[in-house]
């Protein structure tokens, strides 16, 4: 398994506290180099916001966090408002091949359709939007590649 530049064998792939196999679709966090499933780190963002809040912070809930304004790049004051990332969504080889399939026949679903993809995948429709969104800026950057490759040779043929 792959995650980022760490490459796992596959039953070495598993939660560091509960020793639970993580598997294609579960959701984990990798922190300090170690894995962690998504029950213990939610378990440990717990636990160390209860014992110690920074003093800077006030303690909100999740409500509370989507709705305030987004920090800006830089500066002292974007590292004390970071949020902290989600766990990563593994995708599933069907569910990807679903995903591939749609997006041969549009890489801009309407709703209807993502929201066919998140039920018949099991996901939900905001990860679909997002692998869709990903899909396409993957293929703007190869055909971006590609043309300035062309642009090089006929330079080089001139």
């Amino acid at each position: 398994m792959r995650v980022l530049e760490h490459v796992y064998h596959v039953e070495c792939f598993c939660c560091c506290e509960c020793d639970r196999r993580l598997q294609r679709g579960d959701e984990f966090v990798l922190k300090e180099g170690q894995l962690l499933c998504r029950g213990d780190y939610e378990k440990e963002r717990e636990m160390l916001s209860a014992i110690s809040p920074a003093p800077t912070e006030s303690v909100k809930s999740d409500e509370e966090e989507g709705s305030g304004a987004v920090p800006g790049k830089g500066g002292e004051d974007s590292k004390e408002h970071k949020r902290s990332k989600r766990p990563r969504t593994i995708l599933t080889t069907q569910q990807r091949r679903a995903f591939k399939a749609s997006f041969e026949v549009s890489s801009k679903p309407c709703r209807k359709v993502r929201e066919t993809l998140a039920a018949e995948t099991g996901l939900t429709v905001r990860v679909v939007q997002v692998w869709f969104q990903n899909q396409r800026a993957k293929v703007r950057i190869t055909l971006d590649q590609c043309a300035a490759q062309c642009v090089a040779q006929c330079i080089g043929q001139c």
